[in-house]
Order: C-alpha cells, then structure tokens, then sequence
C-alpha cells in the first residue's frame, strides 16, 4: 500500500511541476501574441496616416506645379510619390509624416538625384507575339548638348 501511495504522490508533484511548466508557457506565448498584435496595429496605423499625408499631399501639389505626376509601385517599399513640373525644374517628391526619417532606398534615391546621375530613358515594347523591351537611342536635346560642349 505505501509503495502505490509513493508512486501516486511522485505522480501528482510530476503533474504540478508540468502544469506549472504549461501555464509558465501559456502565458509567455499569451504575451508574445499581445506584443505581435500590438506591432500590427502601431503598423497599420502608421501605414494609414503616410497615405492619408500621401494623399492630402498629392491634393496640395495640383495648385503648386504644372503638372503632377502619380507614381505607382508594384514594390510595398515604393520610394517615389510624385514627379512634379514646375516652371523650370522637374521635382522628385516623396512625402513623409512630419518627423519621420528617409529609409534607406530613399536616402540612395536623395543621393543619386543629388549626384545627378539622372537618366531620361524610353523603352520601346513590341508585341503580340512575346514582349521585347528595347532602350530607344534618343538624340539629346538643343540644351543638354550645350551643357555638354561647355563642360568639355
């Protein structure tokens, strides 16, 4: 009779110490779940106000330039919003909630436009019977051949 009272009480202590060990675990992954759910939301609401400054932006450009140009990207780290003309130049603008700092990608696009090594390029696209997409060799213009014989 000890011998099975010995083996029950080895028994329940065994289950304790396991049920302790779940309800430890339970509670660790309840609050990795709250901490995950937690980033989605501070995310989602991050991505909701850059579009709604994206877009409240974009209206703002119309009465700013000439002509305004909506970039769209297939990428969800588009770095471009607009390219916008105005009376002598051509704008690169990306909008950002106020504060906020330039990723990467965006830095590099800042410092390539900075550098300006800026390319105006047409591609041509043939088709029905497969797609070729070809770099049209364009003539440069009146001013960017002048620029060019003063820098030489």
């Amino acid at each position: 009779m000890t011998v099975v009272a010995v083996i029950l009480l080895i028994a329940v202590i065994a289950l304790i110490i396991a049920l302790r060990k779940y309800i430890r675990d339970a509670r660790a992954y309840r609050e990795m779940y709250e901490q995950k759910q937690a980033k989605a939301f501070r995310l989602g609401g991050s991505k909701m106000s850059g579009d709604i400054c994206q877009h409240l932006g974009t209206f703002a450009m119309l009465l700013e330039y000439e002509q305004v140009m909506t970039l769209s990207s297939t990428s969800s780290q588009g770095s471009l919003d607009l390219l916008a003309i105005g009376a002598d130049s051509l704008d690169f603008i990306e909008f950002k909630k106020k504060d906020t700092v330039l990723s990467r990608t965006e830095r590099k696009i800042k410092r390539l436009i900075e550098q300006r090594k800026v390319n105006y390029v047409v591609k041509d696209v043939e088709f029905p019977v497969g797609v070729c997409v070809s770099e049209r060799v364009l003539k440069p213009s009146r001013i960017a051949a002048s620029n060019l014989t003063e820098a030489q």
